[in-house]
């Protein structure tokens, strides 16, 4: 999803969580857009790669089979006023809620910044394409809600539950919010800040679960996931190099 800069940016310098170190997204045409899950900025090989990765798990008999499921979740935030921390957690679940999901059990928040680990399960019994689903009408959801856009795509209760949402990230300048297999997350750099929003590929979901720690690193894990992107259009040029 590619998302506008956000319209509360703070003027002053910020300190970038994840070692960012002043530096600039590595977009440096504009650090206005970073790429997620908005299929009309993306490049159709990037589109593909996802429909792909969306049909291994629908093709797999196992995964097809509707069982219940508990979602991983795990959130960041560059924040330690308890009081921001706790409003974004329950904006949060109440997301979730819109989507049928309904808390099964949480670890004590970690204070210093503000750390959480909770699961979610289906208030119905779903096959893994249809967890997917659910997550897609996430990301759907905040892209739009983001660029001010409504579609009847988006239901009244989950469009302000989103609206809710990133309201109460608005005094967060940096954080990660994994759920399940979608990443929503911001970083702040220079005044300027990017959102990204977007069911992860295989391919990413992998970096993130070898590297636990980039949850903590917002910045860094943006970058990481921009960095499968761009190799996966990398490789897919050099085919068509190789062909012609």
């Amino acid at each position: 999803m590619e998302i506008k800069k956000d319209k509360e940016s703070t003027t002053k310098k910020p300190t970038v969580s994840g070692g960012g170190k002043g530096r600039k997204p590595r977009d440096r045409k504009g650090t206005r857009n970073i790429t997620g899950g908005n299929p009309r900025k993306r490049n159709k090989k990037w589109i593909q790669k996802r429909r792909n990765d969306r049909f291994r798990v629908v093709r797999s008999d196992e995964n097809t089979q509707p069982k219940e499921t508990e979602l991983k979740c795990q959130i960041y935030l560059d924040t330690n006023d308890d009081k921001i921390s706790k409003k974004y957690y329950q904006n949060l679940l109440k997301v979730l809620e819109e989507q049928d999901f309904t808390i099964s059990r949480e670890n004590p928040a970690e204070k210093g910044s503000w750390l959480k680990k909770f699961w979610v399960k289906s208030k119905k019994t779903l096959s893994s394409p249809e967890i997917l689903d659910k997550l897609e009408k996430i990301e759907r959801g905040i892209e739009l809600k983001h660029i001010d856009k409504v579609q009847s795509e988006v239901d009244l209760n989950m469009s302000q539950a989103i609206s809710n949402l990133l309201e109460s990230t608005k005094e967060i300048p940096n954080f990660s919010t994994l759920l399940g297999s979608l990443l929503f997350a911001k970083a702040t750099v220079n005044g300027e800040s990017i959102v990204f929003a977007q069911t992860l590929t295989q391919d990413q979901l992998k970096i993130v679960k070898e590297n636990p720690s980039l949850i903590n690193k917002p910045f860094d894990l943006i970058n990481k996931m921009e960095e499968v992107k761009i190799k996966v259009l990398a490789e897919n040029k050099q085919k068509r190099l190789a062909g012609s």
